[in-house]
Formats: structure tokens, C-alpha cells, sequence
């Protein structure tokens, strides 16, 4: 039987006309524009956490000048890299611009993936209701979906990479074989580019893929198989590597040489164990994948869909927790929700299916070799599984043994495999019911051969079955939803107050409704299907039916995970913004540290005010406003993997004591932070414990916070504004003791020990303003020191270049309070002269007497950028030599 069905499937899926990728097309553009209407709209814009419009419109990220090289100085001193590299979504940045992009690319990289789906059933030679129905599942997968949502396109795209990567691995043979191996290794560079470190824990699955199945498809002795999937595995990975050149410059450098903790001794791995688990999924979310919302879905959702799980939750609130809460709160994140992993009851029963079609030795829709295949994306998607519970099961610790498994920082990036994995089981699902029912010799059998009489026994168990499931899951629903007061009461216990409990658990009590009814429709689809209800001319009814009950159940899911921002509002300015973007580059700014008012013993009304404008701030302002208005900011919005030089600088100059309280001002000093948001009244504060004797805190313009106009009862930070007013609680202080951007020095230090110099930074008797310590042994000034005649002034300051124009009387060392990298490069009068490192990570020159201009230059490595692009350029030579030589084949067998 299995083999006739194989020949009836080529017979179906020979080269031709593919009506069916424009049907599914059709279907992803009713689906999606209906969804995502709202982009239609003018001044809509998608919401994105990671990165925000604001953050592709600082000048930092302009393209196409982005690809050879990035400085995004708007954070701390600024940090660097190779460039932004040459994939499809920053492609779509530059043409479409950051407006179009926050408006289109999410849906678009869905819509994509869902094509990209089809391209791997469609080369797996599946029927053409399982390429239809395996693209919507790809689209509409909570995965995907909702890390598109949550500015994460990179999730997508580098899932579509990868499918293309297993399209090119099928079929194929003689010189054909190869050539396809290095296609698909273009493929996965572009994934790599995409997607960073997510895509190459993606592209492990490609390597094993491409070993495996020559493994199970080829004839021949063992030594012979694992030979050509060795070096079909070299092809892929070779070719990737050569595409991808320029992201793994990016990752190796921000990753692994660049950043902080990445010796791989068992004492550094200990050490970083909480940090590098503390995204993990708990084992009883992993219901999730079956029930969407189950745990909720954001942190802000509204009507009770707040996230309320574990994942994300810094370990030390398990111990908290474990120890009857003793002792103050942790300060880490209690928990951290923006993505989901729902596969839905409709997607499970065509994997579930697939599974059970592969342990049939009888009968079963599928080849010896396809069982195999549909048994390694099973293993993988529960091995990954496992690997994703983190910390809170044994399985990873195995995995992080590995040398730079610490480097990967979240285990339930995991999850990622098992989705992939159930939608591929999925694909051979519908498959295998469009052999058996669609396709093959049933699927035109005699109306009095359909019917429950004459139902085999398989798919009697399998109705019996599904109607057992469907009576357990209601089942299941009543008991949950009669257990409302105690799920009330756990979520009080972890921080939830009474009335945001019983909006959470009414709305968690329904996601479990709305389960049941999908499965119940989903299990009803399959029970017609599978008992010839649908059978004959109604055959294809049976596909229509299914995809129906997939799209409605996964679009409603999904809908929580869409939310627009108005970008009028989100992004509007007010009168500290307008201030602060007067000129930025003279002086930084900064909010006050959260451990401020713990230092304090302060009344409520004061702490409540404070904390009301410092989630103004660093929610509000500092991750979108001051991006869009190019205004500096000390404070670091989002840097998972710190740089040394930044970990040893803040730890250098922190404050652990009332002692070391003036540490904060030296920071501020030697950082050219020259503006406090905080309460009016702290300026005195400052004054007396953080500069005393020197007073060089003042206030400059005290305002209030306020609903925009039109605006009554504000729900969000974008509702509000910041307005001066004379009497106004909040101010705009400025620290006059702020070393300023650019200056002139005649004293000079060598201090070619790094230690000593963060030490001498930190001590009280050393004065900044008046010496510069020099990590490069430079001969010290030989003139008489003097700085009275000296000058310098700033004729242009952008990210990768820097102008100024000098002029003293002697010999002077000239200091920029920017971040110091071996990227830039300094001349004077146009000459190349030697880069000082000064005071620790600043950037300095040494300069002779007289008048000079000086320019500061960012000059990143483009030869992984050329690298790059040479194999994408090869990849579309070989793509095209590859279309023009296929041949169809109709004899040809199947891949899968």
C-alpha cells in the first residue's frame, strides 16, 4: 500500500503548475491584513521591545552607511561593531525606512515563514493540502508569531532560513547532491545573519538533518553513508560560515572575545549559572504549548491576560520564595513574559497523528524512510523540550558542560527546536491523511463503504480516542475552574494583588474553554476525515475544514500578542526633551540609580513622586524619546552581555558604603554627565552627601508631569508630558562638575596597569579635571604647564566621525570623553597619529603646539562585510545554475 501511495504522490506532486502556493498565499494575506489591519492606518506603528523605531531613526543606525560599521553612542560611553549585516530585514530598513518597517516588516516576516514553510513541504514532494496547511501552521505558530510581535523578527526570518536550507537538502543526486549541500548552507547564512545566536542553535538542527538523512536514505556500507553526510555537513557549514561572515564577526566579537565571563573554568560556569538559566520554562508551562493564554500572555495585558508564569524569574525569588519569603524582596524580575510556544489542539493532532502512522507496521501512510525522518523531528523536538526546562530539570546541566554553552543564555530558546519540530510533524500529519484519504484509492470509495461499520480499527481507536480526550479536557476545565480561590490565593503569593488575581484567573479559566472547543472541532475535522465521512467529492473538504478550524483557533490566540502604538503619541516631544536635544553631545544625562532611595531613609511622599519619574524615564524615555532625539544617556537600556571594560569601570566607581557615596560624582565627572532627572528637592540632597564642599549641583528648570492634552485618565507612560513650570516637583539638575565632552590637557599621567588606574580614577585626592591618566607610555609634557591660552571647540559630531578644532600654546594631550575600541582611529591635520587610551576607556591624542584639527574616525573591518557579499553573490549564481539544469522527474522518489 505504502508503495502505491508513494507512486500516486509523485504522480501529484510532479513540477508543474503550483496553484496551491497561490492559495496559501491568498490565505496569508486575508489572515494577516485582517489581523494587522491597523498598519493600514496612518500613524500606526507596531509595538517593538527590542528594537523600537526610535532606535532605527537615531542617526547610530543609518543606512546604508550602517552596513560597514555601527556606533551607537546613545548608551553609557557608546558601543560598536562591525556593521549591520546584509540580510533581507535590514534590506527592508533601508528601503522601506524605519516607518514603513515599524508598520510592515512583523506581518511580513510571518508571511514570509509561512512561503518558506510551503518551499519545504512542496521539495519534500508533499500533497498539496499538506504544503498549504504546513505554511499556515508556520505562520501562525504562537512561536513565531508572538516574537514577530515582540520586535523579534529575527525569530521568523531565521526559521525561514532554515526551511529553505531543508528544501535544498532534498532530492538531488550526482553533482546536483553537492551543489544543493552549498545552497543550503547559503540558506542557513542568511539565517545566521538573521537571527545571531537563536539561528545557530537552529542551524544545529540543519547539520543533523544533513548527516541524518543520507543516513537513512542512502544505500551502501556505513562507512560510506557517514562519509558523504560528513562532508555534506562540511558543505553546509563551510558555505554558512562564508555567507554568515559578517554576523559571526559580530557575534564571536559581542558574544564570546568581547564580553564579560566567558572563560569556560567550572568556577566561571558556576558563577554564571543563575544569569545564564534565568529564562527557562517551568515545566508546568509547558501546558502551554498545548492551551494558549493558559499562563497568560504579557506583562501588560489587559483584562486579567497578564503573564503570571515563572519564565524569566531571577532565581534568587525561588530561593525567596523557598524560604517563606525571609528578609527584604530580590531586586531581579520576578518573572518576564513576551513570547508564547502555543502549538494549538489542531497542529498537535496532525503531529500526534504522524507519530502514531510511523509506529504502524501495517497500513501506515508512510515508507520505511519517512517513519525514520518523522521519528527524528519527534526525538528533537523532545530532546530540545527537556533542554528548555533549564534549571528547573537536570537535563541541561549536561548541556552546559559543553565548552561556550554558557555563551547561550536562555535554555528556553530551546523551545524554539520542539515548535519547529511539531510543525514539521504536523506537515507529515496531513500528509499522511492526504495518502490515506485525499489522495489514495479511499478517497473515492463508494458512499456504503464510508461510516463507522466500516471504519478499520486504527482510526476506530483514534475517534474513540479523541472523543476520550475531548471528555478529559472538559473535564479538566470544570476542575480548574472550580479551583478559581486557590488559584487566587497562589497569585497573591507571588505578587499579584487581590483584584488583579481574580481578573487573571477568570481569563486563565477561559483560555481553557476556549481550548476545548478547538480540540472538540479540531478532533470532530479529524474524526469525518478519518471514518470516510468526507470522502469522494467531499474529500477536499476535509483539508478546508481543517485549515478553517487551524486559522480561527491560532488567529484568536494570537490577537493578544498584537498592540499598536500611535507614533504621533509614543513619540512626541515636550519641553526636558526639547532642552536635552539642544546640542546632546555636550553633556549626558542620567536618572537617578534605583538603590537611591533605599540609601535614604525618605517618606512615601517623596519615594512615590521619584519612582513615578524614573519609570518615566527608563520605560518611556530613554528607550524610544531619547532615541529619536539623539539625546546621550549614561544609563544602559538593554546589554545582556556587558563588555569587561564596562563591568570593571561601573565596578570600580560603585558605591557600597555611606563613605564611597562621592564615587557617584566621580563617575558623573568623568563621564561629561552633565544633567540629573530627579525631584527639585534632591539637588540639596546631592549637594550635601555626594559633593560636599563643592556644591556643584544647581537646579535648571523645575517641571511637572502631566496627561498630554486630550488625555483625561492617562493608562500609559505615552499619555504623559513633561511640562516646565516654576513650581514644578520634578528638575532638570545640572552637575557643573561634569568634565566636558572635549578638553585640553598639560598634565598627564602613564599608568599602564589598568588596575591602578581604575584604583587612582577612584581616589579622592586625584583630580580629573586637572590630569589624564594615560594607559600608553607617552613621554610626559616637557612645557611649562599652563592651560589659560588653550582652546577647543566641536565643528561636527556624528557617530563614526568627529571634528574638532584646537589650539594652545604648548604641547597638550586632547581628551574625548567617548568610549575608547581599537575601531577608531584619530588624525590630526589630517595626518594619522597614535589613539591614547585615556582614563581607563577614554579616547585621547597627544598634540604639539599650536592649531590643529582633529578628527576621530570609526574604521570597523569590512572584509567579513565583502566576505558576505561575495557568497551571497555565488549563492545566486548556483541558485540560478541550479533552476536552469532541474529536469522534472516524475519517476524520481520521494525525499521525505
Amino acid at each position: 500500500m505504502a508503495n502505491d501511495l508513494s507512486s500516486q504522490l509523485s504522480r501529484s506532486t510532479a513540477p508543474g503548475k503550483s496553484r496551491d502556493f497561490w492559495v496559501l498565499l491568498g490565505c496569508l494575506l486575508a489572515v494577516f491584513v485582517t489581523l494587522f489591519h491597523k498598519s493600514l492606518l496612518p500613524g500606526y506603528i507596531l509595538h517593538n521591545n527590542d528594537n523600537p523605531f526610535g532606535n532605527n531613526v537615531q542617526a547610530g543606525m543609518n543606512l546604508p552607511e550602517g552596513f560597514t560599521g555601527v556606533w551607537l553612542g546613545l548608551n553609557w560611553l557608546g558601543f560598536g561593531n562591525d556593521g549591520m549585516p546584509p540580510d533581507l530585514s535590514c534590506l527592508a530598513l533601508w528601503l522601506a525606512g524605519p516607518y514603513g518597517f515599524a508598520k510592515f516588516w512583523q506581518p511580513l516576516s510571518l508571511i514570509i515563514l509561512g512561503l518558506c514553510g510551503w518551499v519545504f513541504f512542496k521539495a519534500s514532494r508533499f500533497h498539496p493540502a499538506a504544503c498549504v496547511l504546513g505554511g499556515l501552521a508556520f505562520a501562525l505558530h504562537s512561536d513565531p508569531f508572538s516574537n514577530a510581535c515582540w520586535g523579534q523578527v529575527s525569530r521568523p526570518m531565521s526559521l525561514a532560513a532554515m526551511l529553505l536550507a531543508l528544501s535544498a537538502l532534498q532530492n538531488g543526486s550526482g553533482v546536483r547532491f553537492w551543489l544543493k549541500a552549498l545552497l543550503a548552507g547559503a540558506a542557513v547564512g542568511w539565517g545566521l545573519m538573521e537571527g545571531f545566536d537563536v539561528a545557530a542553535l537552529l542551524s544545529l538542527v540543519i547539520g543533523a538533518y544533513a548527516v541524518y538523512q543520507v543516513w537513512v536514505s542512502e544505500e551502501g556500507s556505513v562507512a560510506r553513508r557517514l562519509f558523504r553526510g560528513v562532508i555534506r555537513l562540511v558543505l553546509v557549514a563551510g558555505f554558512a560560515a562564508l555567507v554568515s561572515a559578517q554576523a559571526l564577526s559580530t557575534l564571536t566579537g559581542a558574544a564570546i572575545k568581547g564580553a564579560s565571563g566567558m572563560e569556560q573554568d567550572s568556577q566561571t560556569k558556576a558563577r554564571r549559572w543563575d544569569w545564564a538559566t534565568q529564562w527557562s520554562l517551568p515545566k508546568a508551562e509547558t501546558l502551554s504549548i498545548l492551551v494558549p493564554g493558559l499562563f497568560g500572555y504579557r506583562m501588560d495585558t489587559p483584562d486579567g491576560g497578564n503573564y503570571w508564569g515563572a519564565g524569566g524569574r531571577d532565581p534568587a525569588w525561588d530561593r525567596y520564595f523557598e524560604s517563606d519569603m525571609q528578609g527584604p524582596p530580590p531586586p531581579g524580575f520576578l518573572r518576564f513574559g513576551g513570547a508564547g510556544y502555543t502549538s494549538g489542539p489542531v497542529i498537535l493532532l496532525g503531529a500526534l497523528w504522524a507519530l502514531l502512522q510511523s509506529l504502524r507496521r501495517g497500513d501506515s501512510a508512510f515508507t520505511g524512510q519517512q517513519k525514520k525522518l518523522v521519528w527524528f523531528w519527534a526525538g528533537l523536538g523532545l530532546v530540545s523540550l527537556l533542554l528548555a526546562w533549564g534549571r528547573f530539570a537536570p537535563f541541561y546541566q549536561l548541556f552546559y558542560a559543553l565548552p561556550f554553552a554558557s555563551v547561550i543564555r536562555n535554555p528556553s530558546k530551546f523551545v524554539h527546536i520542539t515548535d519547529w519540530a511539531i510543525v514539521v510533524l504536523f506537515g507529515f500529519g496531513v500528509q499522511a491523511l492526504s495518502l490515506t484519504y485525499w489522495k489514495g484509492r479511499t478517497a473515492t470509495a463508494p458512499a456504503n463503504n464510508n461510516g463507522w461499520r466500516n471504519t478499520p480499527g486504527f482510526e476506530r481507536k483514534w475517534v474513540i480516542g479523541s472523543v476520550t480526550a475531548v471528555a478529559a479536557a472538559l473535564l479538566g476545565w470544570l476542575v480548574y475552574a472550580s479551583s478559581t480561590s486557590q488559584l487566587e490565593a497562589y497569585l497573591q503569593h507571588v505578587q499579584f494583588d487581590a483584584a488583579t488575581a481574580r481578573m487573571i484567573a477568570r481569563f486563565s479559566v477561559g483560555q481553557v474553554g476556549w481550548f476545548v472547543l478547538a480540540l472538540a472541532l479540531g478532533s470532530g475535522v479529524m474524526a469525518l476525515v478519518v471514518t470516510r465521512g468526507l470522502a469522494g467529492r467531499r474529500a477536499q473538504w476535509g483539508a478546508i475544514l481543517l485549515g478553517a478550524v487551524l486559522v480561527g483557533d491560532m488567529a484568536r490566540a494570537n490577537r493578544p500578542w498584537i498592540v499598536y502604538w500611535d507614533c504621533n503619541q509614543k513619540y512626541s516631544t515636550n519641553d526636558v526633551l526639547e532642552r536635552l536635544q539642544t546640542r546632546p553631545h555636550e553633556g549626558r544625562v542620567v536618572g537617578l540609580p534605583q538603590w537611591f532611595l533605599e540609601a535614604f531613609q525618605l517618606p512615601d511622599q517623596i519615594v512615590g513622586p521619584q519612582q513615578y519619574l524614573d519609570q518615566l524615564y527608563r520605560v518611556q524615555w530613554a528607550q524610544h524619546q531619547f532615541l529619536q532625539c539623539n539625546i546621550q544617556s549614561l544609563d544602559v537600556v538593554q546589554l545582556p552581555r556587558p563588555p569587561q571594560d564596562y563591568l570593571d569601570f561601573e565596578s570600580a566607581l560603585a558605591v557600597r558604603s555611606a563613605e564611597t557615596l562621592p564615587l557617584l560624582t566621580r563617575k558623573w565627572e568623568l563621564t561629561n554627565t552633565r544633567y540629573v532627572l530627579a525631584l527639585s528637592a534632591f539637588a540639596d540632597l546631592l549637594n550635601r552627601q555626594f559633593d560636599p564642599g563643592k556644591n556643584r549641583f544647581r537646579l535648571v528648570e523645575t517641571f511637572r508631569i502631566a496627561p498630554r492634552p486630550g488625555v483625561r485618565q492617562p493608562r500609559r507612560l505615552e499619555d504623559l508630558t513633561a511640562a516646565f513650570a516654576p513650581d514644578g516637583p520634578y528638575a532638570l539638575i545640572e552637575f557643573a562638575g561634569a568634565l566636558p565632552r572635549a578638553g585640553l590637557y598639560t598634565r598627564w599621567q602613564t599608568v599602564t596597569h589598568d588596575d591602578e588606574a581604575l584604583k587612582q580614577l577612584a581616589d579622592p585626592a586625584f583630580d580629573p579635571a586637572r590630569t589624564v591618566l594615560v594607559s600608553e607610555p607617552i613621554p610626559p609634557p616637557s612645557e611649562p604647564v599652563g592651560t589659560d591660552a588653550s582652546r577647543v571647540e566641536i565643528i561636527r559630531y556624528e557617530p563614526k566621525r568627529i571634528a574638532l578644532k584646537t589650539g594652545a600654546d604648548s604641547s597638550t594631550l586632547l581628551l574625548l570623553n567617548d568610549r575608547h575600541t581599537p575601531n577608531w582611529e584619530v588624525k590630526v591635520d589630517g595626518e594619522p597619529a597614535p589613539l591614547l587610551r585615556c582614563n581607563y576607556l577614554m579616547r585621547g591624542v597627544r598634540l604639539p603646539a599650536g592649531e590643529h584639527q582633529v578628527e576621530f574616525v570609526l574604521k570597523t573591518n569590512t572584509r567579513p562585510l565583502k566576505i558576505s557579499l561575495a557568497g551571497l553573490g555565488i549563492s545566486a549564481l548556483l541558485g540560478a545554475v541550479l533552476f536552469v539544469g532541474a529536469r522534472p522527474s516524475r519517476n524520481s522518489a520521494t525525499a521525505v
